[in-house]
């Protein structure tokens, strides 16, 4: 029997989540609810002079993205857990290396889906220039996401098969990923600061940086991660 291609492979992997998660609704919805009241919850209570409220409306962001991907990775492989999804997909004869990257294209996909709701919701609610650089915010965006989805997904592996994997699955993303928040939300401000100069390409750059950093890490440790 001939094997596929590897980019056969993924995208096959990718369509499986995506299907998934557009008949069952497990995960995304929740994920998305989650984001959208935490901002409302945020801006009610929220009553600053305008410089502080620019850094901490761009701090608010970035962990609200995050506690929502958390919320959605954490329930994702939960199920595929309970169901045996995830056991009988590590059997498959698929290379670790593409499960992973799959993975990760599933989730950097569902934070942009999330960020595109969000982003205009705390806007409007803060009235802060969020969306003046749609490009700068996007590629933005794009990096921090695949920096935290690429330790997210490994974090979820590992958290997988133990119990109290939710809080547990927190502990072990929050730390890692502490600086593509740092990264996310300096760069955040400084756009709705209007400084985009030399400082923010330079952020933007740490974020590039640390996003291979993590995307290379994560496919030598995943495979080492799913035989235990």
């Amino acid at each position: 029997m001939r094997i596929a291609k590897p980019l056969q492979l993924w995208w096959w992997l990718v369509l499986r989540e995506l299907l998934v998660e557009l008949r069952v609704r497990r995960a995304w919805a929740a994920m998305l609810v989650l984001g959208l009241v935490l901002v409302l919850l945020v801006e009610m209570q929220l009553d600053l002079p305008a410089a502080q409220k620019q850094r901490v409306v761009s701090i608010l962001l970035w962990l609200d993205v995050f506690f929502a991907g958390i919320l959605a990775l954490d329930r994702s492989f939960t199920s595929e857990c309970e169901e045996g999804c995830w056991r009988a997909l590590l059997l498959y004869p698929v290379a670790p290396t593409i499960v992973f990257s799959a993975k990760v294209a599933v989730m950097v996909l569902a934070l942009s889906l999330l960020e595109c709701a969000l982003l205009p919701a705390l806007a409007v609610f803060s009235n802060m220039p969020l969306l003046e650089r749609p490009l700068s915010v996007a590629l933005l965006a794009a990096l921090a996401n695949v920096g935290f989805a690429s330790i997210a997904v490994v974090a979820g592996a590992v958290s997988a098969s133990l119990p109290h994997k939710g809080s547990l699955l927190a502990l072990l993303i929050l730390p890692l990923t502490a600086p593509v928040l740092l990264g996310a939300s300096e760069a955040t401000r400084l756009l709705m600061l209007g400084e985009w100069n030399n400082i923010g390409w330079r952020w933007l750059q740490f974020l590039a940086a640390i996003a291979v950093l993590f995307t290379t890490l994560g496919t030598l440790v995943f495979a080492f991660v799913v035989e235990e």
